[in-house]
């Protein structure tokens, strides 16, 4: 299974859109008989809009809204109360001697019944949001969601402002929150330390790709004109050596790093294959963006040459540890690894969660599971982690 998550930009694309509102809404007992067969309001015809849409193959599956304050106003402020928040951050703004805020909101969420417990759907549709907010300088968000999905944004950090509410006649109980666009960017792109120029320059112009256990991300051979980041989960890159007829791992990668670079630069067939080895999450860049983005700015290119750079010394790196480490040395090394590529907690910024689990920390480290969980055992007891059977996470002086 994979799912593409975009802007919608055609006709047929935002099509998909206000349909899909009305076929979830409409399921869920909502705005049948106001609608018919889609459902679109005056905030999706103003310029400072996006609608994020998923498909699965060809089939929509997801969509959320997101807006830009303007002169009138957001969707959320029509359902609910925001001036006193408003009005508070605006004091707050202007002590701390900082321009006055960007306000912006998100809504019109709306999942397929059979995606809905899917977390990733979520996921890539919200971090494809902010990602868009940060496009639009964004320093704050407001929204009056469904009290069905309101225990997302309360484990997200958002502050709830009021009780649930009735919305008028429509028998839709929301509930208004609120949240700094800070948090949720470290949430979203925390993990991307050495990309963040990369991400600031090309901001609002990814994709994201939602993929499961197995997927095929491209293979060896093969053209390609995309390159990925990894958000969460794995991904395998091996080569096939046709001399000895083996398959080589070449590289285990994980949350924070980045492949199939080379495919922005030419047209050549890929190195190699990538395969996902858990369910997984990527940012998705092509070419012709790419290349269009940094016409406009020819200093973009920096950034992708100084990733090149970077991988190629990793790479090295990498080959010096495997060939010639000692387990210790190469269990430290990884541990190192996976700390710098750990995603801050959006609720406290100094604890960092990784979501490489225990077998995938061994199999890093080319270590058998029960050294690599002695040795995590040990930075345990020095209150450095926890660990567990899914993920570890750093907190203390390691994670600052």
């Amino acid at each position: 299974m994979s799912i593409r998550i975009k802007i919608a930009r055609t006709e047929k694309e935002l099509s998909d859109v206000y349909r899909l509102r009305y076929q979830v809404y409409s399921e869920q007992g909502h705005f049948a008989e106001k609608y018919d067969g889609a459902v679109v309001d005056l905030f999706d015809a103003i310029p400072s809009v996006a609608n994020i849409i998923a498909y699965s193959d060809e089939t929509p599956v997801a969509t959320i809204r997101v807006n830009r304050d303007s002169t009138l106003q957001l969707p959320s402020d029509h359902s609910f109360d925001f001036s006193s928040y408003r009005q508070k951050i605006t004091i707050q703004e202007q002590v701390a001697g900082r321009p006055a805020p960007v306000f912006a909101s998100a809504g019109m969420l709306a999942i397929v019944a059979q995606w809905r417990n899917r977390r990733n759907v979520f996921g890539g549709l919200f971090r494809m949001a902010v990602d868009i907010g940060h496009m639009w300088g964004v320093t704050h968000i407001i929204a009056t969601v469904n009290s069905d999905t309101s225990g997302i944004y309360q484990r997200l950090g958002w502050e709830r402002l009021s009780e649930p509410l009735q919305l008028g006649s429509l028998g839709v109980e929301i509930t208004p929150f609120v949240t700094p666009m800070e948090p949720m960017y470290r949430w979203a792109f925390g993990m991307f330390k050495e990309q963040k120029d990369l991400l600031d320059h090309f901001s609002g112009s990814f994709q994201w790709l939602l993929v499961d256990a197995g997927t095929e991300i491209f293979a060896q051979d093969e053209a390609g004109d995309e390159a990925f980041l990894i958000t969460k989960g794995g991904i395998d890159i091996t080569r096939y050596h046709e001399p000895s007829d083996r398959t080589l791992r070449l590289a285990k990668l994980g949350a924070g790093d980045m492949f199939g670079e080379l495919s922005l630069i030419d047209s050549s067939p890929r190195s190699a294959s990538a395969v996902a080895s858990r369910n997984t999450e990527l940012v998705v860049i092509n070419r012709e963006t790419f290349w269009q983005k940094s016409n406009e700015d020819p200093s973009r290119l920096k950034d992708l040459m100084q990733i090149l750079s970077s991988r190629l010394r990793d790479a090295n790196n990498l080959s010096m540890i495997y060939a010639y480490a000692p387990l210790a040395e190469r269990l430290a090394y990884f541990t190192d690894m996976v700390r710098k590529a750990a995603i801050p907690d959006p609720r406290d910024p100094t604890i960092l969660k990784s979501r490489v689990s225990l077998q995938e920390f061994a199999e890093m480290a080319l270590a058998p599971v029960e050294e690599a969980q002695s040795y995590l055992e040990i930075l345990k007891n020095q209150k450095l982690l926890e660990y567990s059977t899914r993920h570890i996470t750093f907190f203390g002086d390691e994670a600052k």
